[in-house]
């Protein structure tokens, strides 16, 4: 290039869609070169040439316009062909499509004007004009040159540019070529401006005397916002947006305290409201010592291009939290930011500190550039890399930091000339490690190990990095039991190399494991066994939200993680934070996105705002920071952390720090106990002087219930076998009465109201031993343990238990703190006081309590007690009448027993079971208390005919009158119960009513036991006059039942036959249940169910939504009253509806029943009728039944195997197939009637010939 500006390049651009490089030149010439993937690119091709040349061009992002603004002020827009769409003058007007509006807040003569007096208000203002006015003369930083900048999508495009007046003007202009705005008038405006590809804001420098400022303007050229340069950046020379419009790269001189302005590269983002510097490249550490021109790439929006005079550098950007991670008691869990030459610190275990504040904030002399915190002793101190890439300073955080005091700087270490320092970590408190590269050959990675004793940095031993891999990150991880931790450096191809440190300040670096893909955070941890030598994981996130375990896809949408000693913790893009256990299943694990519905309390998962991202998780305590998309900070306790800082503080042993921590995150304190109950049952001791305050107590066994927690909502992030721990059932009370000693022990009146609390929990409660407890306390005492009392149980029942100790001054005291009537408790207590009886007086007591079995016992003693005849008939009825009402006989039976009532509590007894029909249980009552005739009534009336007349015919106890009378009353009893053959014995036996035992006979088809007493009775009369003429009746009965029973089963069969030939759709459309009936065709009110017959599609196991097609009244669910109704239907199987086939074979198995009953009746029947040679009518009946029995055995697979779907009705009354059942061979089936015992033919006498 010559100094000849008419060869200057305008603007140079690589255009993607035409494989091809633009070049505009200052003189006004267009070419452009096509560039071949493959081979020589073509010869630079002249496509026009401006001829008042060309002051700015710019493509826009989907490179199908070029502005172009040529020296004659003018605008040009110009397609891919460039071909002129549009050609105007940059100062085309005064306003623009977005003009300022005034919005009715008073007029400007009105307003105040502060220093400028009134005459400010009477001048008239124009945006140009104003701009011009204020504008300052060009001051020697602005190049003078006009600059373009296109929004992200290519609709507006904005132009800064020196006006006529010489003051610096910026318009905006519509793709179409319109004005459409122009920019507010801004004092000292410079020549950079880029408008933000997300299209909100537009960025320019203003240069004002006392500061540098970024300004803003809106896209209708009103001004929004800026920040502040530092003051050693003299001049901007550029501005540059990256593609995501987060990061804003400023190139300018920079005073770095040389003898000249240094060319540097700024990174700034804003959070908050708040710009911070997250980086400052210099062009002294870069290799080649020379920066030209900082370029974002196009796709990946974090990745700047570096073009210096002698070097070509690409930057790979990545924004990750520099927080703290020992695992030490004394961590100040702190997070640092980097703000420019200022680090934020903000320890998280002492205050949650919102940014852009910070607790503290350390003050450097020039930018950071890295922060490694310390990974060695408690974890606070950390080193600075500072962005000259040579300085690192260390700070120390002792004692004092945690009493609110700022970081000191304990010591600086200058490294080697010849090294560009881009990450380090502090291992050991002797040594610092470098992730770097040479000065002169940029393309060569160096990790060096800097001894600390040396603050100049010469004492250090180095190691270079095969060139084949690309080292991304230095991360130094804790290593347990350790003096030095894990130093990983990870590559960009995903492999891990540990770096070691020895003794002597060597340092090597060694491949660890290869990750499947490049990661952006890489963080490891030591899984320790006792058995087997320790796995070293290393856990990985890609910029894909890939997790890595190693070579294990652990999660791929992570959105940030955080590596504890126990947990993993990790956000994903589903909005969850999930806690994963750091053990050997991590290596093969894989968390699931969705939500397990077999785990009813999911501790391992939190539901967080969207967008949120890990700051830190305190090592070693419950807290997770995490900072949300609008960059406020929420520091949140999980409950999986919770509980394992609970179960780490109850394995040491530190029961008081794990109850205040189940309280503070409000955590049932059952998992105190239920953690480790052996453990813990023979502790109480320790417990109770470690806890040392009541409340504490109170509040953990109050809340004690019997549920071993540990098995069901705090079972853990693991799986465990569900092997209940014996005694979990009265858990709670075997509590309470172990800790209650120890309580007691102590001989603190402070814990009387945790043994209250102790009695009060037990199940169920002990209220009267807490009462019991009260008596040797003093009045004050008293009166407050009975406060505390009333507050644990219902004041009701703490008297009642007090009345049922038989303490009536404490029940008085009691019943003075309720809301009672004194007028009743005083009168009701006093009676009681009034009666002369111990025993009546607790009798009184009990019957008011309901305590019937003491009351009992009381009244039987103040009964044996009493002296006076009179008193003791009292007492005696007033016993025998409370004994009847409570139906406490059988406890008055025990007392009275060898006493000279016991018979007659017996009878009483007997009596009251008589009452209830329960005649054996009376009758053996009766015996008891020697009332014969009463027992011998009872056996009769419980059909005991034997053990009735056994009674009655002994001697001394009844006549032969009696027994007789006893005979036919029994035979009455039995008869009337269809026991007609113990009715004839009875007769036969005890009385000479031989013709009424043949008739009972009869009556039992007893065919041959009629004829044999007949004829043992020497009455052959008998069988002419009551065997004979009543087998011919009963004969005639049943072949009219057997009739009616062939004639019903062959009508159902038929039907059944009618039913299973016609389609079960055509049922379903015809005979619906539910329909209307026609007696109800003039009722307007229609039933919900009228319309199930629409929520068929078809009649099979697949039935539509019948919800869907529900609206208005037809979608709420049967009455109580509809339903009834509908399974009315069901059971009388209403002709035509689906229904019927259910009901027919159920009728058809009942049918069969009754034919299998009748086997031996006409089997009998067949052999009396032979008796007496009735062979014809024998032959009818066996004929008659034997074809009922063959059609049954005929038809019964048509029946009861071709069964089709059985249905039942919904919870909306729709009509839905029975479910499946599943056979012992795990086939599902559709589950059908049962097949009844069929009838055979051994009831058949084959002489009989039909």
């Amino acid at each position: 290039m010559t100094s000849n500006t008419s060869v200057l390049a305008s603007n140079m651009q690589f255009l993607m869609e035409r494989e091809s490089v633009f070049l505009a030149l200052r003189s006004g010439d267009i070419f452009t070169v096509r560039v071949e993937v493959q081979g020589d690119s073509e010869a630079p091709e002249l496509v026009g040439t401006v001829d008042s040349g060309i002051m700015a061009c710019a493509w826009s992002p989907d490179e199908e316009l070029l502005a172009l603004v040529t020296g004659e002020a003018r605008l040009l827009l110009m397609t891919q062909d460039f071909d002129v769409v549009d050609e105007f003058p940059l100062a085309q007007g005064q306003q623009g499509e977005e003009v300022q509006v005034a919005l009715g807040w008073g007029k400007r003569e009105t307003q105040y004007h502060g220093k400028a007096g009134k005459a400010a208000a009477l001048e008239t203002s124009d945006p140009v004009q104003s701009q011009i006015a204020n504008a300052r003369m060009d001051d020697g930083e602005d190049d003078g040159q006009t600059r373009i900048s296109w929004r992200g999508d290519g609709a507006f495009v904005a132009v800064s540019f020196i006006a006529q007046n010489g003051a610096r003007e910026m318009r905006v202009f519509s793709r179409e070529g319109r004005l459409h705005s122009i920019a507010e008038p801004i004092e000292a405006l410079k020549h950079t401006l880029s408008w933000r590809p997300s299209g909100r804001l537009i960025a320019a420098t203003e240069k004002l005397d006392h500061r540098h400022d970024v300004v803003f303007f809106e896209r209708n050229g009103l001004r929004h916002g800026e920040f502040t340069l530092r003051k050693q950046t003299r001049h901007v020379l550029d501005l540059a947006w990256n593609a995501d419009s987060s990061v804003l790269a400023v190139t300018a001189l920079v005073d770095t305290g040389g003898a000249e302005l240094e060319v540097c590269v700024e990174l700034w983002a804003d959070r908050n409201y708040h710009w911070y510097l997250k980086q400052e490249l210099r062009a002294s550490a870069m290799p080649g010592g020379s920066l030209l021109r900082a370029v974002w790439d196009g796709e990946d929006p974090m990745r700047l291009h570096i073009a210096g005079s002698r070097a070509y550098i690409s930057v790979r950007l990545h924004a990750a939290p520099d927080v703290a991670h020992v695992a030490s008691e004394q961590s100040n869990a702190a997070a640092v930011v980097i703000d420019g030459a200022q680090l934020l610190y903000t320890p998280f275990r002492w205050a949650n500190v919102p940014p852009p504040m910070a607790l503290h904030t350390v003050d450097v002399d020039m930018p950071i550039a890295h922060v490694a915190f310390a990974g060695f002793g408690q974890g606070n101190d950390f080193a600075v890399l500072l962005t000259d890439r040579r300085t690192v300073v260390l700070y120390e955080c002792g004692a004092e930091a945690l009493q609110g005091n700022c970081p000191v700087e304990s010591g600086r270490v200058r490294l080697g000339v010849d090294i560009i320092a881009h990450q380090i970590a502090w291992p050991r408190r002797d040594a610092l490690v470098c992730l770097g590269t040479k000065h002169e050959a940029g393309d060569q990675q160096i990790v060096t190990a800097v001894d600390l004793g040396d603050s100049s940095g010469s004492s250090s031993s180095t190691h270079v990095l095969d060139g084949s891999t690309r080292v991304v990150r230095l991360v130094a991880a804790e290593r347990p039991n350790s003096t030095s931790p894990l130093l990983l450096l990870a590559a960009a191809d995903g492999l891990v190399l540990e770096a070691t440190v020895d003794e002597a300040g060597a340092i090597d670096a060694i491949p660890l494991t290869q990750l499947p893909a490049g990661c952006v955070e890489v963080d490891a941890a030591v899984i320790e066994s006792e058995t087997e030598p320790d796995t070293v994981i290393v856990v990985g996130r890609t910029e894909r939200n890939q997790l890595f375990v190693n070579g294990n896809l652990l999660s791929s949408v992570c959105s940030s993680f955080y590596l504890r000693r126990d947990f993993l913790v990790l956000t994903t893009t589903t909005h969850f934070v999930r806690f994963v256990p750091v053990d050997a299943d991590l290596l093969t694990v894989t968390v699931s996105e969705e939500e397990d519905e077999t785990i009813k309390y999911d501790e391992t998962r939190r539901r967080v705002e969207r967008g949120s991202a890990i700051v830190l998780a305190s090592p070693l305590g419950d807290s997770v920071v995490f900072q949300m998309p609008r960059g406020n900070i929420e520091t949140v306790r999980p409950r999986a952390l919770v509980l394992a800082a609970v179960r780490r503080a109850l394995d040491a042993r530190k029961y008081r720090e794990a109850l205040i921590n189940c309280r503070v995150n409000r955590i049932d304190m059952n998992v105190i106990f239920d953690h480790a109950a052996d453990s813990l049952m023979a502790d109480w001791e320790e417990f109770v002087a470690q806890v040392n305050d009541p409340d504490l107590l109170n509040l953990f066994i109050s809340g004690l219930r019997n549920e071993d927690v540990t098995m069901s909502m705090y079972a853990g992030p693991k799986a465990r076998v569900a092997v209940a721990r014996p005694g979990v059932e009265q858990k709670t009370t075997n509590i309470c009465r172990a800790i209650r000693p120890v309580l007691q022990a102590t001989g603190d009146s402070r814990f009387m109201p945790t043994v209250l609390t102790t009695f009060m929990c037990e199940t169920p409660a002990d209220i009267p031993a807490a009462l019991q407890m009260l008596a040797p306390l003093s009045t004050d005492e008293r009166d407050s343990a009975l406060t505390y009392l009333l507050f644990l149980s219902h004041v009701d029942t703490v008297y009642k238990a007090a009345l049922g100790l038989y303490d009536l001054p404490l029940a008085l005291l009691v019943a003075q703190r309720s809301q009672r009537d004194p007028r009743e408790y005083l009168a009701e207590l006093g009676g009681l006081n009034a009666l002369s009886s111990e025993e009546y007086r607790r009798f009184k007591i009990d019957a008011q309590l309901g305590r019937a079995e003491l009351a009992v016992e009381h009244l039987c003693a103040a009964y044996m007690e009493a002296n006076e005849t009179s008193r003791e008939e009292e007492l005696w009825a007033e016993f025998t009448e409370y004994v009847d009402a409570q139906e406490m006989h059988r406890n008055a039976i025990r007392l009275l027993s060898g006493h000279r009532r016991f018979a007659d509590a017996c009878i009483l007894l007997g009596e009251r079971q008589a009452s209830k029909r329960e005649w054996s249980q009376a009758a053996a009552s009766f015996l008891l208390g020697g009332a014969h005739t009463k027992a011998v009534d009872a056996f009769v009336q419980a059909k005991e005919w034997r053990a009735a007349l056994a009674i009655a015919s002994e001697p001394g106890v009844g006549s032969a009158q009696t027994v007789h009378d006893t005979a036919v009353s029994a035979s009455a009893v039995l008869a009337e119960h269809h026991l007609f053959l113990d009715a004839a014995t009875v007769l036969l036996e005890y009385t000479e009513r031989d013709e009424d035992a043949v008739a009972l006979l009869v009556r039992g088809a007893h065919w041959a036991e009629a004829v044999r007493s007949s004829l043992l009775r020497q009455r052959a009369d008998l069988v002419e006059t009551t065997v004979r003429p009543g087998l011919l009746e009963a004969q005639a009965a049943l072949l009219e039942d057997i009739r009616e029973i062939s004639s019903t089963f062959t009508a159902k069969l038929e039907r059944l036959r009618e039913v299973r030939a016609t389609p079960l759709e055509v049922l379903a459309a015809t005979g619906q249940p539910g329909e209307a009936d026609d007696s109800l065709d003039n009722i307007d009110v229609m039933s919900d169910t009228t319309s199930m017959a629409s929520q068929f599609s078809t009649f099979s196991a697949t039935i539509t939504n019948a919800s869907s097609r529900m609206t208005g009244s037809t979608a709420r669910r049967l009455s109580k009253k509809n339903r009834r109704k509908e399974e009315r239907r069901k059971v009388r199987g209403k002709k035509g509806s689906i229904y019927e086939e259910a009901y027919l074979v159920d009728s058809l198995a009942k049918l069969i029943d009754r034919v299998r009953v009748h086997q031996s009746a006409v089997r009998d029947m067949n052999w009396a009728l032979i008796k007496f040679s009735w062979l014809k009518a024998a032959a009818e009946l066996q004929s008659l039944f034997a074809g009922l029995v063959e059609t049954v055995l005929e038809c019964e697979k048509f029946v009861f195997d071709e069964q089709r779907m059985q249905m039942r009705l919904d919870a909306n009354g729709i009509p839905e197939p029975v479910p499946l059942e599943v056979n012992d061979q795990g086939l599902a089936s559709q589950p059908k009637l049962p097949k009844p015992v069929l009838p055979t033919f051994a009831w058949k006498i084959d002489a009989i010939c039909e």
